[in-house]
């Protein structure tokens, strides 16, 4: 129960990094090395770690970078704030979801690392004004980005993710929110609105951000 409440929060930041056409700041993203990277998402209300398997070449980084572009609605956040210190980012943000008056989520990462051979997100999330009250309050999470080698496995093409499940979907299906992976948001599917659902990894990630997010900027 712990874990599906978290996984909605996921899908819910996810959305946060999935659109590549709004350039609401100058910082660019460190490319991946592409290949397989395996996610892990740790949250301060699961007691097992999140795994998923991530194949990415140079296109599908570009589609979910580490670090995000912009919210994926324009319009749905009233603060957005990419800094970078070294090698480090921060993003911060506070946005919301659904009708005026709806769910508004306030987050702060720090992405850090090697981005040829690991990085992880640290995620701080406060949502208000879900209707599920379980869902509401203060939430963390880890996202460690891990780099397996330059070979995918057969069943996995360039582009393509594992989730924690086992099943393979494309990147661009978690694009609306869910598991990224680490900073991009990507991995997942959701209802940001309500918080999302565990269909994913954020960041992502994230790739759902709050549920199970296919962790994730």
């Amino acid at each position: 129960m712990k874990k599906a409440v978290f996984v909605g929060l996921v899908a819910a930041t996810a959305t946060l990094g999935a659109c590549d056409k709004l350039p609401f700041f100058k910082v660019a993203s460190p490319p991946r090395k592409p290949g397989l990277w395996e996610q892990s998402i740790a949250t301060d209300r699961t007691t097992t770690p999140i795994l998923s398997k991530w194949c990415f070449d140079e296109a599908s980084d570009r589609r979910l970078p580490i670090v995000p572009k912009g919210p994926r609605r324009a319009g749905a956040c009233s603060s957005f704030h990419v800094s970078k210190n070294g090698n480090d980012y921060t993003v911060d943000s506070v946005c919301s979801f659904g009708a005026p008056g709806g769910v508004s989520v306030t987050t702060h990462d720090v992405i850090s690392g090697d981005y040829a051979s690991k990085y992880t997100e640290t995620r701080d999330i406060d949502v208000e004004g879900n209707s599920d009250p379980s869902k509401n309050g203060k939430h963390t999470m880890t996202i460690t980005m891990t780099y397996q080698g330059a070979d995918c496995p057969s069943e996995l093409a360039p582009g393509q993710m594992e989730r924690p499940d086992g099943t393979v979907v494309d990147m661009a299906q978690m694009r609306g929110g869910g598991f990224g992976p680490g900073g991009g948001g990507g991995g997942r599917g959701g209802n940001s609105t309500e918080g999302g659902n565990a269909t994913a990894p954020a960041s992502n990630a994230a790739s759902n951000a709050a549920a199970t997010n296919s962790a994730h900027h």
